[in-house]
């Protein structure tokens, strides 16, 4: 799979392929971490668009039938037609239950019956045909109408991209910009994002084969469980509700990491032998492992048998946990791309190494991979395991600098642009022996 972005997040162009291991390298703000982001929003766009569509409908005919409701509300007298008025009402609740479940022949029967029931609750001079007529045939229009998938991709694409960028999707002060996923030859998915950041699909979505995106950009998320239990995103504002006083909001992908992080745990069974390995090797790197622990309703760090306080766990700790907990899960496997946003933070250099083993022996096994790191430490050793892995052919190394990516494996300019702070101290070495 290759992606091509123009004009989009902190990039103004990007060409990279996601196929197997991939490894963005570059200084920090050159754009490596929009290339992660925009591949989670697609999949997770993509993977809800169906629960949009359904929205969208619901909302609608929610929509209709308050209206309905008010109108009944304000002309009859409840008093006197309390029988009717219930008789009217228990019939729109039917609808709002079962509206989609409807057969035509049931459909047509019950709209008839509906508009009778109404009609002769009210006297001739209460009551609007036109209006009821109107709404009536208004909400059978919309139940009947057949589902738009590329409409509910679309609107399911403006709202992630706006949850998890907060409608800034332009780079800079570009008028237009464009995404583009290619399979070979074959152009999965085209669209535009125009001057005021709303999404555009330019052709018929394919099928993707990943279906699940987790992107993973601090371990400090284990400290927040206080606040993300409460936390909001952008899809949780629809059009029924609104943002309410208090309640905290927070990027797509880190919700989506939190709540995934405490999913309950399954057994600890893996159905590969290499998740085994992975969580043998957790355990023995930071002695002990993270768990959710239902009784404190928090993260806890277990050491043989003491519990810390994940607040009171070094951060690299917490970044062999989050690991361990998506393995535990379930949230690791081949239809899931997994995105790492510069790992090697608060990692000490021999762990970098240690976590560059797991990042390519999960690559080894099928599990695609993005990672973005500034770190010599952490590229040199997924170069080399990605090497003894035999899985070089799948691993693609690009450099991030002036806000393009394009060239692929030039190891040379990325080493020497990361070594950039090697050589001012060999200047300062030099400076201080001249003296």
């Amino acid at each position: 799979m290759k992606i091509e972005l123009e004009n989009i997040g902190m990039l103004k162009k990007a060409t990279v392929k996601i196929d197997g291991l991939t490894v963005i390298a570059g200084e920090n703000d050159t754009g490596k971490s929009t290339v992660g982001k925009i591949i989670f929003s697609i999949i997770k766009a993509i993977s809800r668009y169906e629960e949009e569509f359904q929205e969208s409908r619901e909302f609608k005919i929610q929509e209709i039938l308050d209206r309905i409701f008010f109108f009944l509300r304000k002309n009859l007298d409840y008093i006197s037609d309390e029988k009717k008025y219930r008789e009217i009402l228990d019939f729109l609740l039917t609808l709002e239950k079962i509206n989609i479940n409807f057969d035509m022949f049931t459909m047509n029967e019950y709209f008839n019956d509906l508009r009778n029931k109404i009609k002769e609750a009210f006297k001739p001079e209460n009551y609007d045909e036109n209006l009821i007529d109107s709404l009536l045939k208004e909400l059978e229009s919309i139940i009947k109408s057949p589902e738009d998938k590329q409409k509910s991709i679309e609107n399911a694409l403006n709202k992630v991209f706006r949850s998890e960028f907060n409608s800034n999707i332009l780079y800079h002060n570009e008028f237009e910009g464009s995404i583009k996923l290619y399979e070979n030859d074959l152009l999965l998915l085209d669209i535009e994002i125009n001057k005021d950041n709303k999404v555009f699909l330019r052709n018929k979505v394919q099928p993707i084969e990943i279906e699940e995106a987790t992107f993973i950009e601090t371990p400090l998320i284990l400290n927040n469980y206080d606040l993300l239990i409460r936390s909001q995103t952008g899809l949780d504002i629809t059009k029924r509700s609104s943002r309410r006083l208090g309640v905290p909001y927070t990027t797509l992908h880190t919700k989506d990491l939190f709540d995934k992080l405490k999913a309950r745990e399954f057994t600890l069974y893996f159905d590969d032998d290499f998740e085994l390995k992975i969580q043998e090797n957790i355990i023995d790197t930071i002695k002990g492992e993270i768990i959710y622990d239902e009784d404190e309703k928090d993260f806890v760090y277990k050491k043989g048998s003491n519990k810390i306080s994940i607040k009171n766990t070094a951060t690299g700790i917490k970044a062999f946990g989050i690991m361990q907990l998506l393995i535990n899960n379930g949230f690791i496997n081949r239809k899931s791309i997994l995105i790492l946003d510069e790992p090697e933070i608060h990692l000490h250099p021999k762990w970098q190494l240690i976590y560059a083993k797991i990042i390519t022996t999960l690559a080894k096994n099928d599990i695609p991979i993005l990672v973005t790191s500034h770190s010599p430490y952490m590229i040199e050793a997924l170069k080399r395991f990605s090497d003894k892995e035999n899985i070089s052919v799948n691993t693609n190394f690009y450099l991030s600098i002036d806000n393009v990516i394009e060239n692929e494996n030039n190891l040379e300019a990325i080493f020497s642009k990361l070594s950039e702070p090697f050589k001012l101290f060999m200047e300062m070495d030099r400076e201080l022996m001249q003296d």
